[in-house]
Formats: structure tokens, sequence, C-alpha cells
């Protein structure tokens, strides 16, 4: 373990961020465990039997006395004789008489479950709160109770007998001056005091969320869908050489990007960027001599394989490099329809030796340097194409010319791309961010490193460009290209515009 105070820093930091990113990604969850706990709260309050409770006071008296020594003296017994008195106040008699003298048709034993007794510090008071079914019932058991208490405590202080005659003259006759005396009747209570609707509220809120967090924070600790370019590092040994922003440019069918593009509706200029990073990156792993033939795949079908194959040759393309784009998955070619291209012709014709190679290469006007080499007609057995001499020679024919890319399919449903990872300079995998899971592309690299395939590194497709997603994926895209140029002009414009105008009006009115 290590003791350095700056990684347990960075080690805390790090839990504290996937926590909150736990809590953002699974925030509906904790939005409706916290409901399911204020409903249940409230479920809870409505079928509980609805109690009230009564509060009344008696007080300990001494009698009176003029001198001042004896007063306090008499003040401090009354404290001690409350103290006292507060046992006498649970017991069974004073339950029995406090029931009968309240009318209710309760047993001394239930009745004591229902009341309570309290000595406030430093006085002689004894506070009785009884609790009833209805608050006329609550009002008269406390009320009673401080009777019953009474009597008793007069009771025990005559030794055990009913006071008699203050006129005899015997000590026998005499009663004792301590009493209990109600000094404050209950009131009739306006509410419940049980269920308390507030405080089950608060519970069941607090549960809820509590719930909720468990719940998102276990979730995310046992996802296995890949939401961190750092878990390319630490799980496959695999360098992250691009990630491509989710945007509207490259979806619901759409696969390419870029300027000037006649295929393309709209330009993303972050998008735009990230490819060109991506050529970048790909072309740096070894300067010397870069790889001229790569294969771009994906663990499953969905991953994004295709777009980043299609928009990185057409960044290299922009650099006035030739490049060619073969599409090599042969059970479902998408190359040329997204470039808008002839499809009944291409890889397949050249290989069975129905046309030659440069008669099914396709320019692309806007890029003159790209050119395609669509799939062509499906056949029966792609894996004998792909695997087949003739294709080789193909491919290699091309890299005489300028830089392949080779669009292959999945890695998981058909061995197809790792044959062409193993036979030419490697592959690149695409991952979706968010959707593809480790296990999936673990399957997947295991594949290709069974027939030592070099793996050129990883793409995370789709990468939320919220910042604080982003930055989890190494992704930190910002806008700064012409068109951004073009809105600061614009709005510096119209606050000079504004500015002129305030001016002449302060000149006008000084005229």
């Amino acid at each position: 373990m290590s003791d350095d105070p700056k990684t347990s820093r960075d080690t805390t930091a790090q839990n504290l961020r996937d926590a909150g990113r736990a809590l953002r990604l699974h925030w509906l969850a904790i939005c409706l465990t916290t409901l399911l706990g204020l409903a249940a709260a409230m479920g809870w309050a409505a079928v509980q039997p609805r109690t009230y409770t009564a509060h009344s006071t008696g007080q300990v008296t001494t009698g009176n006395n003029d001198n001042l020594g004896l007063a306090l003296a008499a003040d401090q017994l009354a404290r001690s004789k409350a103290t006292q008195f507060k046992a006498l106040a649970t017991s069974p008699a004073v339950a029995k008489a406090a029931v009968s003298k309240a009318g209710i048709d309760l047993s001394p034993d239930a009745a004591l479950g229902r009341v309570s007794v309290s000595v406030p510090l430093d006085t002689a008071q004894l506070e009785i709160s009884a609790k009833g079914s209805t608050p006329d019932e609550a009002r008269k058991l406390a009320d009673a109770w401080v009777a019953a208490l009474g009597d008793e405590a007069q009771k025990i202080e005559n030794g055990g007998s009913k006071p008699k005659a203050s006129s005899s003259s015997s000590p026998e006759g005499q009663s004792s001056v301590i009493r209990v005396v109600s000094i404050s009747q209950a009131a009739l209570p306006g509410a419940p005091s049980s269920p308390n609707l507030k405080v089950a509220l608060a519970i069941g809120l607090l549960a809820g969320l509590l719930a909720g967090f468990i719940y998102a924070l276990v979730k995310s600790y046992f996802d296995r869908r890949i939401r961190s370019a750092a878990i390319f590092t630490s799980e496959f040994d695999i360098p992250v050489v691009g990630t491509i922003p989710a945007s509207k440019v490259v979806a619901d069918g759409k696969r390419i990007s870029g300027r000037g593009d006649t295929s393309v509706d709209t330009a993303d200029f972050r998008v735009t960027e990230a490819f060109k990073e991506l050529r970048t990156n790909v072309q740096f792993m070894n300067p010397d001599n870069p790889p001229r033939i790569f294969t771009v795949t994906s663990a499953l079908p969905g991953d994004g394989k295709s777009t980043v194959a299609d928009n990185i040759a057409l960044s290299i393309a922009e650099q006035g490099r030739p490049v060619f784009l073969v599409d090599a998955d042969l059970r479902r070619p998408t190359v040329a329809r997204t470039f808008k291209i002839i499809e009944i012709a291409g890889l397949t014709d050249v290989i069975v030796g129905k046309a030659r190679l440069d008669d099914v290469l396709q320019e692309i006007p806007s890029h003159p340097s790209l050119q395609i080499l669509g799939a062509g007609p499906i056949p029966p057995n792609p894996s004998e194409i792909i695997a087949s001499d003739r294709f080789s020679a193909i491919i290699y024919e091309l890299a005489e010319r300028g830089t392949v890319i080779i669009d292959a399919p999945p890695l998981l449903p058909v061995t197809d791309a790792a044959i062409l990872a193993a036979r030419f300079d490697g592959a690149l995998i695409v991952a979706q961010a968010g959707q593809t899971t480790i296990d999936a592309l673990q399957t997947a690299i295991d594949n290709l490193r069974r027939v030592n395939a070099r793996i050129l590194g990883a793409v995370l497709n789709r990468v939320p460009t919220s910042k604080g997603e982003a930055s989890r994926y190494n992704y930190y895209g910002h806008q700064y290209d012409y068109s951004a140029d073009i809105k600061s002009n614009k709005r510096k414009g119209k606050r000079a515009a504004a500015s002129s105008r305030l001016t002449r009006n302060n000149s006008s009115n000084e005229a």
C-alpha cells in the first residue's frame, strides 16, 4: 500500500468522481426510490390508528409558612416528594383509581401503557401525558390521573388511611400538609400525536434517498460497460488513440462528416477534429514506418466501426495523400451506400475475375485522393473470400499506391476481422462508450491475440460531450474554428453599434 499523500488524494478524488458519476447516471432510479419511500410513508401513516395526547400538571404543596427559613425547607421537601411521587404515579393503584374517575373502559395495565410521568428539573411539579383514541378520552384520563395521584399521595402521607377531620386533637386525627393538587388541566388535543405524518415523510424521504444512493453505487460498481478511457489501460493494456464525440452528424443512418463533402447533411467541427486527431495518432504510431494497411473492427455490430473507418479515410484524403477504403464486411456491407456510389460492383467481382481492380475503384468527387472499393455482390462464402490469396494480392496492390483502410466485420460473430488483422499491419478496435462491455471487448481482444494480430489501439465512439462525462473518456473538444470567430465578431459588432448609437444620442442631448 502506498503512503504517498498525493496518491491518496488522487484516489479519494477519483472515488468521489466515480460516486458523483454514478449518481448522475442513475438519477432517475434515485428519484423513483425517493418517491417510493414517500409513498410508503404516507401509506403507513394512513393505516395506523389515530392517537391523541393530552397533558395535565400537578403540584406538590406543603402548606403556607410565614417563616422564610421554614418556607425554603418546605420548598425543598416538595421537590423531594415530587420525585418520590413520580414512582407512585405509575403504580397500579393510581391507574385503577384514574380509570374509575375518568369513566373509561380500560384495565389498569392498559392505562399504565398510555401514561407517562415526568418531573421537570428543580421543580415540585409532576407532568402527566395521557394518550387516548379520541381527544376527549385523552383529556379525561390526564385530569383523572392527577386527581387519583393526589388521593393516593394523601393516603400514603396519612399512614395508609384516609385523612380525618382536621379538628381532631389527637395526632392520628391530623392530616398531612403534603398534597398533590392540579394546577393545569388538560386541553383538548386538536390533532393526533401519532402517527406523525411529518416525521413519517421525513423518514420515508431519507430511506428512499439512501436506497437510491446504494442502488446507484452498487449498480455502478458492477456495471461492466466501458465508461472510462482508463479501463483500456487498466483492463487491456491498450492505448486509446481516438475519442469520437456523440453527434447527430454521425447518427440516424449518417456515418460520415467533413466540410465540403456533398454526402454530408451537416458539418460538425468537433467530430471532424476528433477524426483528424485519430488520423494523426495512427500516423505517429511509427513515424518511420506508419501502418499502411490496417483493419477497423469492433466487438459487436452497432459499435460504430464503419463510421470510424469511413471518416478516418476522409481525414487522410484531406491531406492530399492517396487512401483506399475497402469494404471487407461481406455480410453487411455499408461503405458504398454511405458514400452513395455504385453498390453492384466491387471487391467480390475482382476476386472471382469478373472485373479488374481499377474498373471497380470509385473516386469521391469532393475528395479526389480517396478511392473506394465496395463489397460488391454478397457471396455465399465470405470467410473463404477474405482468406483467399487473391484478396491479399488486391490489398497489397492498393498498398503500393497509398494507405489502405479495411472495414471489417465485428470480431465476435465471425473470424474475418482477426484474419485480416493478422495478415496485415494490425487492427483498430472500436468500442461504443457506455454500451460495449468489458467482457465482450476482452473476448474480441483474445480472438486477435490468438492469431498474433497486432492491436494498434482502441477508438472510443459516441463519447458524451458534457463536461463531467467527456473528461472520463479523455475527450476535451472545444469549438475553435472559423464559425466561432464569425459569431464572436458578430457579437462585437452588435456591441460596437449599440455603443455608437448611445454616443450619438448623448451628443444630441448635449446640443
